[in-house]
């Protein structure tokens, strides 16, 4: 039963990749601090809040929405500016981001 409910949230947030990718949350134009989201829509449960310039990790995306995971409070993110490796991803605080919101640096 919990390894099925964890197929189908892998699932739905798309392939996981064995690298995510460094990127970096993007000046907002008023310069407040970014959304980070549950679901990838604007009208679910907020996880966060990030800062320009904070580093994060894309794991995956769906549509305009880019699946991330950064260290925020009691979840430390142990990544490099290569990316992270998702067999260290559970320890990293995970959300939604909207893409225009996220430069990546690496690949």
């Amino acid at each position: 039963m919990i390894v099925s409910a964890l197929t189908l949230l892998f699932a739905a947030q798309g392939p996981v990749p064995a690298l995510c990718s460094a990127a970096v949350i993007a000046a907002d134009a008023g310069g407040r601090k970014t959304n980070i989201y549950r679901t990838p829509t604007i009208a679910a449960g907020k996880v966060g809040k990030l800062g320009r310039g904070t580093p994060v990790y894309v794991c995956g995306s769906r549509g305009n929405w880019l699946w991330v995971h950064f260290s925020q409070g009691r979840h430390i993110c142990r990544g490099t500016r290569q990316g992270l490796e998702v067999r260290h991803a559970s320890t990293c605080a995970k959300g939604w981001v909207e893409r225009r919101r996220v430069a990546v640096i690496a690949r």
